[in-house]
């Protein structure tokens, strides 16, 4: 009697370990998003109509961006603009991946009227980077036990040229 006890014991035991490994997706990250604050200073330009938190792998070498090399992006609400906020949170989903490129775009009324016009994105409005001294860009790593953090500041006050691009930003594609 004590034999068979321990037999169905221990195929019970086996049913349960078999059933609770049946994982064929592996272990899932466990966070898939970033979030942070966008703080401004100065006056909002007249000309800006959208808002732009944008992620990619990879700055190009030059301040054209194709629309394939996007990774993920945020809109501000409209409202931002409108009123004139001074600072405001984001969040939103990412794949799993490290993104070296994140920054803040600014679409200008212009595009909107010629969307050929290469100006129609203003310069960018900032760049997520070290506090060096030239600052680097700085990387995201989404998929791991933290969620990524950000804090970007745009200085409307100085034109923002961009890390080691001089000139003006614009989208293709």
């Amino acid at each position: 009697m004590k034999t068979r006890l321990i037999k169905i014991m221990s195929l019970m035991f086996a049913a349960l370990f078999l059933l609770g490994s049946n994982c064929d997706t592996g272990l899932e990250p466990r966070f898939t998003s970033i979030s942070g604050d966008l703080i401004i200073d100065g006056e909002w330009p007249e000309e800006a109509v959208l808002c732009f938190v944008v992620v990619t792998n990879e700055k190009p070498e030059e301040l054209v961006l194709d629309q394939s090399l996007l990774k993920g992006y945020f809109q501000f609400p409209d409202e931002i603009i409108e009123e004139e906020w001074d600072s405001t949170h984001f969040e939103f989903d990412l794949n799993p991946d490290t993104y070296n490129w994140v920054f803040v775009a600014i679409l200008d009324s212009a595009a909107i009227k010629d969307p050929e016009n290469s100006l129609g994105w203003r310069n960018l409005a900032t760049e997520y980077t070290t506090s060096d001294e030239p600052p680097q860009l700085k990387s995201v790593t989404v998929g791991e036990d933290e969620q990524p953090f950000i804090k970007m500041k745009i200085d409307f006050d100085t034109p923002y040229q961009g890390v080691g691009n001089p000139g003006y930003f614009h989208l293709e594609g």
